[in-house]
């Protein structure tokens, strides 16, 4: 009868493994945060459309942020010499601009017989000169002055009005034109702050023709 007993015993307590084997887990509920609280969330899991959305950058502009100083440098005869410079202060400043300008000026004043029919009229004009003893004429042969009498060009207008009077007295009809020269000139503009003005090269000593002055910023 004992036998029995413990035979039954070992028979339940397998019984009993057996079910708890074969029976699925409880699974327990549980929260990621508490009651109240906002859930974090990746950047993985962020939508793709504002992840693409790009952010607005905020242009630089010198103005805003750095007390600038403006300079121009010139003139320079040369735009060689001035793209030389230029290439010296580019690492240097802030910005640099150059400036290309034609300068005119009065070159004196051109003394003259107006263009004869042709060229043997000129000639012959030239022979009349000769014989009364004007000197210092010329034929004009080509150009827009063709067949014209050069009778000298002169820098101040008083040697000019002599010329004019001389020929005048001997019976010749001149006129008197203002000549007119031209030739470019360059302007190297930069800016600058306090600080790297103290560290600039002295252009002067490299190209000792041009002068350095100190201009109004411009905004651009």
């Amino acid at each position: 009868m004992r036998y029995f007993f413990i035979l039954l015993l070992m028979a339940n307590i397998a019984f009993f493994v057996w079910t708890k084997r074969l029976s699925p887990p409880t699974k327990k509920a549980f929260t990621t945060v508490d009651v109240g609280v906002t859930p974090l969330q990746l950047v993985a899991e962020l939508d793709t459309e504002t992840n693409n959305t790009p952010i607005p950058e905020k242009p630089v502009d010198i103005n805003d942020d750095v007390q600038q100083m403006c300079f121009s440098v010139g003139p320079f005869d040369i735009e060689a010499n001035i793209h030389a410079a230029a290439e010296t202060l580019n690492p240097l400043v802030l910005k640099t601009n150059i400036r290309k300008i034609t300068t005119t000026q009065e070159a004196g004043y051109w003394v003259y017989l107006p263009a004869l029919s042709s060229r043997a009229e000129a000639l012959k004009k030239g022979r009349e000169l000769a014989a009364a003893f004007v000197r210092d004429y010329y034929v004009v042969t080509s150009g827009d002055n063709e067949n014209s009498i050069s009778l000298g060009l002169y820098r101040e207008p008083y040697n000019a009005d002599n010329r004019i009077n001389e020929l005048s007295k001997k019976g010749f009809q001149v006129n008197k034109e203002i000549r007119i020269e031209q030739w470019p000139e360059f302007w190297l503009d930069f800016s600058a702050t306090e600080t790297q003005l103290t560290s600039l090269p002295d252009l002067k000593a490299t190209f000792p023709d041009v002068s350095q002055n100190e201009v109004i910023c411009k905004n651009n």
